[in-house]
């Protein structure tokens, strides 16, 4: 008998079980936890529900658009539950309602991250109750999420440690969005304002309110013109400066993918304000099973 063959097989499931869900189990996304592996063995059960598998959590439901929607809230909500408090990050794609988001502000005080992708459901009321609940925050990305500048104002003075803001709505409200940032926001680090109606007076404004920008994004922003010396003090303000004319648009790290999907592939010019964006039909598919313990948990 060889040496090779004599050897011992190694037993996996002896691995350290912070190795095990580190290096393998997080490599997966919560779907597929929830719903597949912590049914392979009562090891990797006990690791899927410990609560540090659940400090980051991206579901998105664009990928995974076989679940009804009501279905993948349903899971969102045990994801979230599964972190007994200890969620800082979370990303939310193609879904998502007030409901859902007042849940996640109920169970994570700890919420360093928010990130809404096209979650057309949430309203302006919805994500600020929310945030009222959330004074940890320091990080908001809202991609195609319906706020005006009021919810602005009420965001700013809600998370006074924010310090990365990136948005990109519908309809932005030429320097109202701007106005709001630069009097609620004082504390940003980092500001991207992608495609934003804004004028040169509104990005003075924020040059002005906001004293320790070290990134700012204005890609897109076909009404600034940076007139007199407001180019050479942006770049001798602002560390990491993007502003871009048309028609030279490098939008591969803008963080929302423009031009991937269809109805996004539209050509600008500088008469454009704004882009049009259409909406997705989901069809769905299979239910999901109920989880053992999480039995339609609510606050």
């Amino acid at each position: 008998m060889t040496s090779i063959a004599m050897e011992k097989t190694p037993n996996w499931l002896e691995m350290p079980h912070e190795i095990m869900g580190g290096m393998i189990l997080q490599r997966l996304g919560a779907v597929e936890i929830l719903n597949s592996a912590q049914k392979v063995c009562t090891t990797w059960r006990r690791i899927c529900k410990d609560p540090a598998m659940w400090k980051v959590i991206e579901l998105d439901h664009y990928f995974d658009f076989w679940y009804e929607e009501d279905d993948f809230e349903e899971l969102s909500k045990q994801a979230v539950h599964r972190s007994c408090g200890e969620l800082i990050d979370i990303s939310l794609k193609y879904f998502g309602t007030d409901d859902l988001l007042d849940f996640i502000s109920q169970c994570s005080s700890k919420l360093n991250s928010l990130r809404l992708t096209k979650c057309y459901s949430i309203t302006g009321n919805g994500l600020i109750h929310a945030l009222k609940r959330l004074p940890r925050l320091e990080t908001l990305d809202l991609f195609y999420v319906s706020i005006d500048a009021e919810d602005i104002r009420v965001i700013g003075r809600s998370c006074p440690q924010l310090k990365s803001f990136k948005m990109k709505t519908r309809f932005m409200e030429c320097d109202g969005d701007a106005l709001a940032i630069a009097n609620s926001m004082s504390a940003l680090r980092h500001l991207q304002m992608f495609g934003s109606t804004m004028t040169d007076d509104g990005l003075q404004a924020i040059l002005n309110g906001c004293p320790h920008l070290e990134s700012l994004d204005v890609r897109r922003c076909f009404c600034v013109k940076l007139g007199g010396n407001l180019e050479k003090l942006c770049k001798e303000r602002i560390k990491d400066f993007k502003f871009t004319p048309p028609p030279s648009n490098p939008l591969d790290d803008c963080g929302f993918s423009p031009g991937v999907y269809a109805h996004e592939d539209y050509e600008f010019s500088d008469s454009d304000s704004d882009e049009f964006y259409g909406d997705y039909d989901f069809i769905g598919g299979n239910a999901i099973s109920s989880e053992d313990d999480f039995d339609n948990h609510s606050l």
